[in-house]
């Protein structure tokens, strides 16, 4: 508990440090965006008392927002939110039925390989918290857990104001506590997200 804590702590220290940056700084511009796209979970693990159990995923969805600061350099600085969500398919190798879905709150740092042209290459890392729900093999159950993202995408200028972008992003978080009532499981997660939405800036 005292790790996740501290955590958060660092977590709102670096968005309070970008929001008062980004303040005392009038040449950058404040933005949101708001996109979707399909989530591609690698064969995760289901950790029980009996062993591991290997878990495979069908196609699932993801949709998400930000609200960020560009600071007209190349930097921008980002508070993301994102919803995921696939059905469990297979558990070591037959058939299952389940979920696994996530809701995370990411601080996010983003650089513009190029910042001027119309077709922009990015790249970003984020770090901040899960909240995990699964239900797997009789198991089930949620928590929030510490998770770090890394994106790389193309952004295209559609006008002043708005842009269109898309862009690959990878996310990992600790394992969460799930249970069948007596017996205890560690469900692992991690996620590939293909997305594509729209920004606008806002001044």
């Amino acid at each position: 508990m005292r790790k996740r804590i501290m955590f958060a702590a660092a977590l709102g220290v670096a968005f309070g440090l970008g929001v008062a940056s980004a303040l005392a700084d009038d040449s950058g511009s404040y933005y949101v965006s708001a996109g979707g796209g399909v989530s591609l979970l690698p064969d995760l693990h289901l950790n029980t008392a009996g062993g591991t159990a290997h878990e495979g995923f069908g196609t699932g969805y993801v949709a998400g927002g930000t609200v960020g600061y560009n600071y007209g350099d190349g930097w921008r600085f980002e508070l993301t939110s994102l919803y995921q969500h696939s059905e469990l398919s297979r558990i070591d190798g037959a058939p299952a039925n389940g979920h696994l879905q996530s809701t995370s709150v990411m601080a996010n740092a983003t650089y513009d390989l190029l910042p001027n042209p119309m077709l922009t290459p990015y790249v970003g890392v984020g770090v901040g918290v899960q909240d995990i729900s699964a239900r797997a093999d009789g198991f089930s159950g949620r928590g929030w857990s510490p998770a770090y993202q890394a994106e790389a995408g193309l952004r295209h200028d559609l006008t002043e104001q708005a842009s269109l972008f898309g862009e690959y992003r990878f996310s990992q978080a600790e394992s969460v506590s799930l249970n069948d009532g007596p017996d205890i499981a560690r469900q692992h997660f991690s996620d590939h997200a293909l997305m594509a939405g729209l920004s606008f800036k806002l001044n």
